[in-house]
Formats: C-alpha cells, structure tokens, sequence
C-alpha cells in the first residue's frame, strides 16, 4: 500500500495523517509505504525554475539555496522581517516556476487559473488532463517508479486542504489512467466535510473506488479486509517516511527531490 500526501500544504514538518495511518497499517502487518509528495513536489518546483527578467524573481532565484536554509534555521525565526522576506522570495520563485501552466504556486497556497477547487465538475477535468499540472513531471515519474518498486494493491491520498484538492485530483486520473489495476481511496479532512454535507452525492464515481470520512484507520483496515477494534490507539509511524528537508527547524534532515 502506497499513502500519500499531495501538494500543496504547509513544508514544515512531516503529515500526521498518513503517518497515523501508515502506523495503523503496520500494526495489523500490512506493508505501507509512505510519499510525501508535497515537500517533494515544491522542491521540484523550486529547482525548476525559468529564466526570468524580472528583477525580484531573479534576485529571488539567485538567493533561493540561502533562503531555503534560513528557514530551517531557528534563527531566522526572532526577525519577523528576515523569515518574511525569505518566505516571500521562495514563494516569488515558485510562483514563476507555476506560471507557466496557469497556476500560483505557494508554500501554503495552490490556484489554478482555469479550475476551482469548490466545483466537482473542474475537480473531474483535473483528472482529465494531469498533465496540465505543474507538479506533473515529477508525480508521473515518482509514482510509475514507486509502484514498480513496491506493486501495491491499493493507494490512499490524504486530502485536507483545498489547496491541495487540484492536484491531488490530477494525480488520481494519472493514477486510473496509467496504473489502472490500484484501488484508489480517498480521506482526510476535506473529504470528510464533503460527506457529512447534507443531500451530498458522489460525482467521482468511476474515478475514486472509496471515499472515507473521518478517522482513516479502522475504516482502511476494513477495505483491506482486516478486522479491527473501534477506537484503538495507533502510534504515527514517522520512521517510514523518507528523509526531507521540511521548512523547519524542527525537521532538518537532507533530501533532494531530484533524487526521487
């Protein structure tokens, strides 16, 4: 089982989602394996970024590896004016990486200039056409790869934010369409408000195999046919999840995203 946690949401530590129920997974001996593709995603973008004449994204360019470093440093974190500046000159730069395919990347935001996040009908044309995502060279590559490596049964995405709704909605069609054998499902906070909604249908039928609403764990574990105890505790299991390099001082720990 792959789980993963989509782009884009805040780079600051690891997602306690899919490391919840990563540890739900292997306490009942399931093998699980976890992808967070949303630090890994910006900083793909960040490393490809165009050839700008604008002075502020040039600059931005130029100090990105500085930047990047100081807000992995706790340091930067007593001047206000220093963590700003550096926050608003890495999203400069992912904002002109996105540009190109209609969107305005952030560290904590994604808009796509063409599709909202609020209509399920723009949800399902994300889908459609993956590749106008930005994140689209590096989740068709990583995911092909993880899949060949692991051949799981099934793959879950954690969807909390609507920030993340766009793209994660493009790598389910990239998914149906390429590895079409996997079971989707599909959790997290914002799915969850989509099914407590009163009078809600499904429109992605065919898309996604199961949606689930609150709490991942039991819910996963009975998909997976096992047997489990309403309201048990599981430890995150953290360990499983790659080194990165999340936005923090907290987490400092090397990774490249090309290396993926």
């Amino acid at each position: 089982m792959i789980l993963v946690h989509p782009p884009v949401a805040k780079p600051s530590e690891p997602p306690a989602g899919i490391a919840r129920l990563c540890g739900a997974m292997r306490k009942a001996g399931r093998k699980c394996v976890m992808l967070d593709a949303n630090i890994e995603g910006l900083l793909f973008l960040l490393e490809r970024t165009p050839a700008s004449s604008d002075t502020w994204t040039k600059r931005s360019v130029r100090n990105l590896p500085r930047n990047l470093t100081a807000l992995r440093d706790k340091r930067t974190y007593s001047s206000l004016a220093r963590y700003s500046r550096a926050v608003r000159d890495v999203n400069r730069v992912l904002e002109a990486s996105g540009a190109r395919s209609g969107t305005i990347a952030g560290l904590s935001n994604f808009e796509h200039r063409g599709l909202s996040p609020l209509r399920s009908r723009d949800l399902i044309e994300a889908a459609e056409t993956p590749e106008r995502n930005p994140f689209y060279h590096y989740f068709s590559k990583r995911l092909l790869a993880l899949a060949a490596d692991e051949r799981p049964s099934l793959i879950g995405l954690s969807l909390n934010y609507l920030s993340q709704a766009i793209t994660a909605f493009a790598m389910i069609g990239f998914i149906r369409r390429e590895l079409p054998g996997l079971r989707i499902v599909l959790g997290g906070g914002l799915v969850t408000s989509w099914l407590r909604r009163p009078g809600w249908r499904n429109p992605f039928q065919g898309l996604i195999d199961e949606l689930v609403a609150g709490p991942g764990e039991v819910p996963l574990l009975g998909i997976l046919g096992y047997e489990n105890p309403a309201g048990r505790y599981f430890c995150p299991d953290y360990a499983s999840i790659a080194p990165f390099d999340y936005l923090s001082p907290g987490f400092i720990l090397p990774y490249s995203a090309s290396s993926g």
